[in-house]
């Protein structure tokens, strides 16, 4: 009697023990499939990209400005009726920088500056009809798409390729943003302007937009967030 006593607290005891280790594996299993407070917080979030700047575009009589800036190119042009000449600002920035430029012994004059509806639509047809329309806008805009019209464009001093690299060019790449202009064209940045590199080619932005547009490396569309594409 005391054997079979003993035999059954044996098994008593065994079946407990059998229980409470199943009871255990149980909640840890839980436990470790839920995540903890610490590992999530942990873990840092991705930073927020800073907006992109938001430009404003007005119209006005056909012409297009964005954030204040006349822009012409080949998606945005000028009404054929647009002809107002060289602007006195632009004629003055010109001179003065001129003025600065003989003092260096550099010698800068217009060669081109204003030009007309009519007198771009003969220049674009006579070099079509030189080399092909394809290599023509490479170089010249067509009647309308001209910043020559807008009276804000000088070519410098010639219109040449042969003039890269050369003294007066290094001259007005360096100096010309002191008097509000930029190279219109810039090395580098011809797959978003449309255009060759062309450095006799300059632009009357102002002072500030010329520095601020130099100080970030950027032409004229990257700066205002355009296109350049005949439509």
């Amino acid at each position: 009697m005391k054997r079979l006593i003993i035999v059954f607290l044996s098994a008593l005891l065994l079946t407990l023990s059998s229980g409470c280790s199943k009871n255990s594996n149980t909640k840890s299993s839980v436990k470790s499939a839920e995540p903890t407070s610490d590992s999530s917080s942990s873990v840092e979030q991705p930073a927020v990209k800073a907006l992109a700047k938001v430009h404003s575009t007005e119209v006005i009589d056909g012409v297009t400005y964005i954030d204040g800036i006349l822009i012409v190119n080949k998606t945005y042009s000028l009404p054929k009726s647009y002809n107002y000449g060289l602007t006195d600002e632009t004629l003055e920035a010109f001179n003065n920088m001129a003025k600065a430029a003989a003092k260096d012994n550099i010698p800068l004059v217009i060669a081109s500056g204003f030009r007309s509806y009519k007198e771009q639509e003969k220049l674009y047809k006579e070099y079509s009809a030189e080399n092909g329309q394809k290599e023509a806008d490479t170089y010249s805009a067509r009647a309308g798409y001209s910043e020559h019209q807008s009276g804000l464009a000088i070519d410098v001093n010639g219109a040449d390729f042969s003039m890269v690299g050369q003294k007066d060019m290094k001259w007005l790449e360096k100096h010309c943003t002191d008097y509000g202009f930029i190279i219109r064209f810039p090395k580098g940045k011809e797959s978003i302007t449309g255009y060759s590199y062309e450095p006799w080619h300059i632009r009357y932005v102002g002072k500030k937009t010329a520095k601020e547009m130099k100080k970030q490396g950027v032409c004229l569309e990257e700066y205002l967030g355009v296109d350049s594409e005949y439509k």
